[in-house]
């Protein structure tokens, strides 16, 4: 059955799974097993789509921005640049149909409480006095994996969670009391998955897959070229290791055995490309959730990796063979 949380609030927000997966990346790669918990970072996105009647359809989320060091202080928030690329992108998507514009925005609390905090409030006011059904949804990696609600303060209990799906959208009570205004939680659904413990166990596993194929920050290109480069070369000592044995068996008068050690090594080959392939696979989607300003000079980078290892490994098995 669908789950929809019964709260306060005016209308639903509907979301698809690849807006959850975009949520999903572009947090967990600041704030994930492969880093020290001191280093984890929040990160801030925002959420494109439209209003249909009171519900507010989610059609795009794009990350912007992660924790940096704002005046001797760490904290997310956005930035003239982003401001100005925000608005760039509205007046793209405003052409579609129905225009699209942004209706909120998502940020994380990576092993934290999912709620508002105060600077939250301030920024969840920048978009709901605009829009007054703006949305704010909070993500967080831990909660998704554990199934737990951490405390609100010290000493209070963990509560245990069932197919929960890591995050909460909240909206302000009343933008006019400002910095002092409450706020309750949003109802949501997916349009696309019904939300069931299948759905929030593949959710799991694709959080275990970014934390292995997405390095922190700008360690991507350099992980990713690493991979590729070590995978060719491990084929490549196959091959090679493959075509001296051919010529000892060849001088030993052994050539009945050259089949069966094409085909041993074809199989050993075989294993590194199906290993290979579903990284790659994984860096092509992972691509599509970098920061926007990121983007432009990074996206190019990564399609040269992916195309050294689509144009090298492409009839492999069918060349080491012949």
């Amino acid at each position: 059955m669908n789950i929809k949380k019964m709260i306060k609030g005016t209308g639903t927000v509907k979301l698809n799974l690849d807006i959850y997966k975009t949520i999903i990346a572009s947090t967990t790669r600041y704030a994930n097993a492969r880093i020290p918990e001191s280093e984890w970072a929040e990160v801030y996105g925002l959420l494109y789509g439209y209003i249909d009647k009171k519900n507010v359809i989610i059609t795009e989320a794009i990350p912007f921005t992660h924790t940096k060091k704002q005046r001797h202080i760490l904290k997310v928030e956005f930035e003239e640049e982003d401001y100005a690329l925000a608005a760039s992108i509205e007046s793209e998507t405003y052409m579609r149909n129905p225009p699209q514009y942004i209706v909120g925005w998502y940020h994380s609390h990576p092993g934290i409480k999912l709620m508002l905090s105060q600077d939250d409030i301030k920024n969840q006011l920048a978009w709901q006095t605009n829009n007054p059904f703006a949305i704010a949804l909070v993500f967080d990696h831990v909660r998704l994996l554990k199934q737990v609600e951490f405390p609100s303060k010290k000493g209070d209990p963990i509560i245990q969670l069932k197919n929960d799906l890591g995050f909460l959208i909240f909206r302000l009570d009343d933008p006019n009391r400002g910095i002092e205004a409450a706020f309750h939680e949003v109802n949501f659904e997916f349009t696309d998955f019904q939300v069931d413990k299948s759905f929030v166990d593949n959710a799991q596993e694709f959080v275990q897959w970014v934390t292995k194929s997405f390095p922190k920050g700008e360690n991507v290109i350099s992980e990713y070229t690493k991979y590729v480069k070590n995978l060719l070369k491990k084929l490549s000592d196959i091959y090679d290791g493959t075509t001296r044995y051919i010529e000892t068996l060849k001088r030993k008068g052994e050539g009945s055995r050259i089949q069966s050690v094409v085909e041993s090594q074809a199989l050993e080959a075989t294993k590194i490309l199906d290993s290979g392939n579903t990284m790659i696979d994984l860096f092509r989607m992972m691509k599509n959730n970098l920061e926007y300003k990121e983007r432009e000079i990074m996206t190019p980078q990564i399609d040269e990796i992916l195309a050294e290892w689509d144009n090298t490994t492409k009839n492999y098995i069918e060349k080491f063979r012949n």
